[in-house]
């Protein structure tokens, strides 16, 4: 080895304070340990353990030394919504003259009392919101597979005229597990109203399908497939009840010494699901530990270390957002708001279910490949701190999973970078375990791995807060 790499190391060990990890698993621990208690209830929106979860982020954000950032200048930039939980659903299919019910489903529609009959199917399997509005969709109930972007669709069939969204449901979920998970829906004052929408499990999907069930759903799930029109016509109803409420993103920030109005927006949602399972059920909190008690906890020891630390150029945002769990909700609302005012968010960093993985996991992106000038900041980052990087894309189907898709499509360059999505084995092993379940609890998460993305985030927001290291357009 020569003596010129030597000195090289030495120069940048010496100019990368956070490689000596400052934000331990015991501090996200504090943090995780209150926000998914059971006294938390879960973090729903518009309930006691919601109210309380706002409050503890907006204390923990004012301790660590930020300034109310929200558009109006205080804490807290509120957000109306309505709850529309179902009372009782009905539906039927009627095929060559011959109707049969549909037992089991779930429904909630946009009046309390919403009905509709003999309207035209058209199945749409897993396709995306752009590619369903495209579809022969409208004055038409369309059938869809349950999975992610289930808001983006819903949003896209709203613009483009269907009757009714009918998504199936896996198998393992029982009858009573889909009223408690779907039989309700949440929407923003003065945005799109939701249209009729209905849950149906898997085994009803054969009669609802017909014949052509089993052909559907092995070819609805190819990349090229396109909607097709199904026989038979469908009859569904929703009664429900309506409930408005406040709740609120709560938003810190640093201010920037020589561009304050560009701006680095860290974001991670405080909220959850709240009570999960049916009266009589022996745990009915989800308490979600890893989503998202983990990624509000990292966003509190992040702006605590910056807020600490020598002011950069462009301001940094903190923003815990609420609803997320809803729709991403409290994201949109929060993006909407700033393209109202004179802040140029340049990049958001959005913090999400980080409590999965140990130490020692690549740093992989959800993102990757919309924004090189970031990835590659995040490659040097990462590789500079001492994490390895996974440059790979496997993890962008999980881009309309979270807050940085609401943001990225009002234009404001979002990643997610973490190393829970650096091994989708063990991601779908939590998706499908204890992901939106009574287990996500502080007994069962590992904060060892977001204990080194926090100290990631640090660096991350210090690089692209500064012009010189990322130049935005």
């Amino acid at each position: 080895m020569t003596l010129r790499p030597i000195l090289g190391l030495a120069a940048l060990l010496c100019s990368t304070p956070v490689l000596a990890q400052s934000i331990t698993p015991q501090m996200l621990r504090d943090h995780v340990a209150v926000l998914a208690s059971d006294t938390y209830e879960g973090r729903e929106p518009g309930t006691a353990g919601g109210d309380r979860a706002e409050a503890y982020v907006l204390q923990a954000f004012a301790d660590a030394g930020l300034k109310p950032g929200a558009p109006d200048g205080r804490w807290r930039q509120e957000v109306s919504l309505t709850s529309v939980r179902s009372v009782s659903s009905s539906g039927s299919v009627t095929r060559d003259g011959r109707t049969t019910s549909l037992p089991g489903v779930v429904a909630t529609g946009k009046m309390p009392d919403t009905r509709i009959a003999g309207v035209g199917m058209v199945y749409a399997g897993g396709l995306d919101g752009a590619a369903l509005a495209a579809g022969p969709v409208r004055d038409k109930v369309v059938v869809m597979t349950l999975g992610p972007g289930r808001s983006a669709k819903l949003e896209a069939l709203a613009r483009a005229g269907a009757a009714a969204a009918i998504f199936v449901a896996p198998a393992t979920l029982k009858e009573a597990e889909l009223r408690e998970a779907f039989g309700h829906a949440t929407v923003r004052d003065g945005s799109v109203e939701p249209m009729l929408v209905a849950y149906l499990s898997e085994a009803q999907a054969a009669a609802l399908l017909g014949p052509q069930a089993a052909t559907l759903t092995k070819v609805g799930a190819a990349k090229d497939f396109r909607a097709v029109a199904l026989d038979g016509t469908v009859a569904l109803s929703a009664v429900t009840v309506r409930n408005r409420y406040t709740t609120a993103n709560i938003v810190g920030m640093i201010p920037g010494t020589a561009t304050p109005n560009e701006a680095v927006l860290l974001s991670a949602h405080w909220d959850h699901i709240g009570i999960c399972r049916p009266e009589g059920a022996p745990d009915r909190i989800c308490n979600g530990a890893a989503d998202n008690a983990s990624g509000t906890a990292i966003l509190i020891e992040v702006a605590k270390v910056l807020a600490k630390g020598p002011p950069s150029k462009r301001s940094i945002y903190f923003v815990a957002t609420t609803a997320e769990e809803k729709g991403l909700i409290g994201a949109d609302a929060y993006a909407a708001a700033v393209a109202e005012t004179p802040l140029k968010i340049v990049a958001n960093l959005n913090i999400d279910t980080a409590a999965i993985v140990p130490t020692g996991m690549p740093v992989a992106m959800v993102g990757r490949g919309n924004h090189p000038k970031i990835d590659a900041i995040v490659d040097a980052t990462a590789r500079a701190i001492g994490r390895k990087v996974d440059t790979d894309t496997e993890a962008n189907i999980m881009v309309q999973r979270q807050d940085g898709w609401a943001f990225g499509k009002r234009g404001i360059p979002a990643v997610m970078a973490t190393g829970s999505v650096s091994d989708m084995k063990r991601l779908f092993a939590y998706l499908e375990g204890p992901y939106h379940k009574p287990n996500d609890d502080l007994a069962h998460i590992d904060l060892s791995g977001a204990a080194e993305d926090a100290d990631l985030h640090v660096a991350l927001a210090r690089a692209l807060a500064d012009p010189a290291r990322y130049p935005a357009n």
